[in-house]
């Protein structure tokens, strides 16, 4: 019993490692080498050839694995292949292969609406199932990172709203996560950052499509440097990747809020769906409706579950204003389903310079 679960052990993790290509050519190489070893068995003084011929043998592979290899390495290392573009269907190919990394670094993401996308995530659950870990980043939609590059891409697409496209891509990605395993769901995770990257970044275990953000055209429709990450191109963007993702917000904070609810009964914690607009946020959930209701004269209060230090109060945002009508457009694009009333979290002591549509409208 225990052979046999040492058996399947090494034949999963034979399978995981080494693709079948390379398992035929071995094998086939190995069945050569028997087939002339026993031809040869009747040359005289076989013993002492066959060792003279071995020890050469070993010889060389010892200088070619400690010698010329690393020297080759080296140089493949410094070396940039140019592609004309983003072949989402080729780097698809790479992904299926992967078995410690995937990283997407962009503004948003084609692989994530387009035909070829079904194929992509099934791509990434193989490699999930290998142990690779997947990292996604992409730009927060609602920064005004997002704004700027809207701005960037001008007439040459059609004035492409960049928030929009991004939020197709975080329905995808946040289905995606909602169907997976547990075990998958820890290998996969999604963060969003503010910041400018100027670059975008495609990996695949220790290679990566890297290209700069170009003004007037998408990235993906730009030359592509296919590099080796340990290259200083990419350890160069690699490093701002760590440096985003360090500060990136989680794809379960993008999605939903924990408001932490004061008044006079006590405090109750609650999740809430919500968008922001202007720099503030809105929620949109029975519960916190409910309680603002039931609290008639007695004041509620707020605070964001990771922010204790900024306290707001609830203000109802009227169904007739030009803001609810905002607010159900921004929702809609997000969640993908209507929205119908919303609460502003209104700050008490807003920043220098901060202002707050009230609900009266623009």
């Amino acid at each position: 019993m225990r052979l046999g679960r040492h058996v399947r052990a090494f034949r999963i993790w034979a399978l995981q490692q080494l693709r079948p290509k390379v398992v035929a050519a071995a094998v086939l190489i190995a069945v050569l080498a028997g087939v002339l070893l026993w031809d040869a068995r009747n040359v005289e003084r076989f013993g002492e050839n066959l060792a003279l011929n071995l020890g050469a043998d070993l010889f060389g592979a010892i200088v070619v694995i400690f010698v010329i290899t690393p020297l080759i390495t080296r140089g493949l290392n410094g070396r940039v292949r140019e592609h004309l573009r983003l072949d989402y269907d080729w780097f698809t190919d790479q992904v299926f292969h992967a078995t410690s990394d995937v990283r997407i670094l962009d503004t948003f993401s084609g692989l994530l609406d387009r035909p070829g996308t079904t194929r992509f995530l099934r791509a990434l659950q193989q490699a999930m199932s290998r142990h690779a870990a997947v990292r996604i980043l992409i730009l927060d939609p609602d920064s005004l990172a997002a704004a700027q590059r809207t701005s960037e891409l001008g007439s040459e697409t059609s004035l492409l709203d960049v928030r929009t496209e991004i939020l197709r891509n975080v329905r995808v990605l946040s289905q995606f996560q909602a169907g997976l395993s547990e075990r998958s769901r820890q290998r996969f995770e999604v963060r969003f950052y503010s910041a400018s990257a100027s670059v975008t970044m495609y990996r695949w275990d220790d290679r990566a499509l890297v290209s700069f953000l170009p003004i007037g055209r998408l990235s993906g429709d730009g030359t592509q440097l296919e590099v080796q990450v340990a290259s200083p191109l990419g350890t160069f963007v690699s490093e701002r990747f760590t440096e985003l993702w360090r500060h990136g917000v989680p794809m379960t904070d993008f999605m939903a809020i924990t408001l932490v609810l004061r008044d006079t009964s006590g405090e109750r914690h609650v999740g809430c769906e919500y968008v922001r607009a202007d720099g503030h946020y809105y929620v949109m959930d029975s519960y916190v409706l409910a309680h603002l209701a039931g609290a008639r004269d007695d004041e509620v209060r707020a605070n964001l579950a990771h922010d204790l230090s900024a306290q707001y109060t609830l203000e109802l945002v009227p169904g007739e204003s030009s803001l609810h009508a905002d607010l159900v457009t921004h929702y809609r694009a997000k969640y993908d389903r209507s929205g119908h009333s919303f609460v502003l979290l209104r700050p008490e002591q807003p920043a220098e310079g901060a202002s707050y549509r009230r609900g009266s409208g623009r």
